[in-house]
């Protein structure tokens, strides 16, 4: 049996923009019974209460598990902003995502780290600082309801994308923060072999492909990800949750209709996960650690970190 999947709610937003309802139920039809919440992640939508039992309803009505949600990012609302205003909206946002992931039974909201400055490959003291103000802000919330937060690695080609989640990783404790792996920056950065080192503290997945130029969101085998090696590093880091796709249909790439996308993008991702459970031998009795596999030590990422890393403590 091929271990669980999701896949992410906005795969049709950007084009054909059909219903929640709609677009739930064509993820059950086609057998995608977990999905992570991408709705509204690039805009300031707040959610009531009355939206939360809602979403829940609809949800539920689809018989789709929510198993986690994409925090908000937007020009104004950041973990970095550097306006009192953009950073206390997105504070107000961060919370808020916390409570609709406990509330739909999610456990972990992916983020965005800072921005990186192009000029010295890091961030500077003010932009970290102002991350672990709205990182405290929220400890509390995270603590009371267990949802996790989980950095997302960027798709910068510089030692940036290192540096930035070793920063997160050191100075959170992994009931706090973990790490979302995004395999398809990771494959514009060229360091997913580097990424592995975190495999210990990996809590969410946004897996697609691309080809190694634009951020293309395609499904496994569109482009020059390695399935094999990637889903070899999260079987082996005894990752248990459902394993999530965040595939968006573009007219670009695809020219047809939901339902055709949906079954090419089954397709593809039941081929890929053929390679992270891949069927038993004859006589075969499975069994054997869940630890097993690719075990990198961090070590081989802190050795080549920028000491600006550590200089703001949370």
């Amino acid at each position: 049996m091929l271990h669980p999947v999701a896949i992410t709610t906005d795969m049709f937003d950007y084009t054909f923009r059909p219903s929640r309802d709609e677009k739930l139920m064509l993820f059950r039809r086609f057998g995608f019974r977990h999905v992570h919440w991408c709705d509204d992640w690039n805009n300031e939508r707040y959610y009531t209460p009355a939206d939360m039992a809602g979403l829940g309803e609809t949800l539920a009505a689809a018989d789709v598990q929510c198993i986690d949600v994409h925090g908000t990012a937007t020009g104004q609302a950041r973990i970095d902003a550097p306006r009192p205003a953009g950073h206390a909206l997105y504070v107000r946002l961060l919370r808020n995502r916390i409570e609709f992931c406990a509330a739909v039974g999610g456990d972990a909201v992916v983020i965005h780290p800072p921005d990186q400055n192009p000029r010295t490959d890091w961030v500077g003291r003010d932009r970290l600082r102002r991350t672990a103000k709205a990182l405290n802000a929220v400890r509390g919330l995270c603590e009371k309801t267990g949802v996790r937060l989980a950095v997302e690695n960027t798709g910068h080609r510089s030692g940036y994308g290192l540096h930035i989640i070793e920063w997160f990783l050191d100075h959170y404790p992994p009931e706090f923060v973990g790490w979302c792996f995004d395999s398809g920056h990771a494959n514009l950065a060229g360091n997913a072999a580097r990424l592995y080192a975190f495999g210990d503290r990996l809590i969410a997945l946004h897996l697609h492909d691309n080809l190694g130029e634009k951020d293309d969101h395609q499904p496994p085998f569109f482009g020059t990800v390695d399935w094999k090696a990637t889903l070899g590093f999260i079987r082996g880091s005894g990752y248990t949750k459902p394993i999530n796709f965040e595939i968006t249909h573009r007219t670009e790439h695809f020219a047809g209709t939901m339902l055709q996308y949906l079954r090419y993008a089954r397709e593809r991702v039941t081929g890929a996960m053929r390679l992270f459970s891949p069927p038993r031998r004859r006589g075969s009795k499975g069994g054997g650690s869940a630890r097993g596999g690719i075990r990198t030590p961090r070590g081989i990422v802190r050795s080549v970190s920028d000491p600006t890393t550590s200089n703001v403590p949370p």
